[in-house]
């Protein structure tokens, strides 16, 4: 069940948050509880959580390298060298991903398995 994920879980998960105290990465799960839909599949719903809480923590400059770049305002940079200065920009995502998911590889993930789990709309 989604709302039994500890911190411990979240980080035997996600080892790159193990640094993190448990209040912060409690905290980044109850922020991402409200982005999963009540009717995903419950392997998805703990997976899902679980994304989107490293990618808030990403985004606050927490964790891994990619926190690094978010602490230096860079995420967009794929590859950045000091001698004779060499910057690479990511590509842009062929599909806008909605709000700041396309910024971590979280955030992408999230997106997948929200996409997953989410009806299709139809026009008529």
């Amino acid at each position: 069940m989604a709302d039994a994920i500890t911190p411990e879980a979240f980080r035997a998960r996600f080892p790159a948050f193990a640094g993190l105290p448990d209040a912060a990465v409690a905290g980044a799960l109850a922020e991402a509880g409200p982005r999963v839909g009540a009717g995903w599949p419950a392997a998805d719903a703990t997976l899902g959580r679980m994304l989107h809480a490293a990618h808030t923590l990403t985004l606050d400059g927490q964790g891994g390298p990619e926190a690094e770049l978010a602490r230096a305002g860079a995420l967009d940079l794929k590859t950045l060298r000091s001698g004779t200065l060499h910057i690479e920009r990511r590509d842009p995502p062929a599909e806008a991903l909605p709000g700041t998911l396309g910024l971590t590889s979280y955030g992408r993930r999230f997106h997948e398995v929200m996409r997953r789990n989410s009806p299709g709309v139809a026009v008529v």
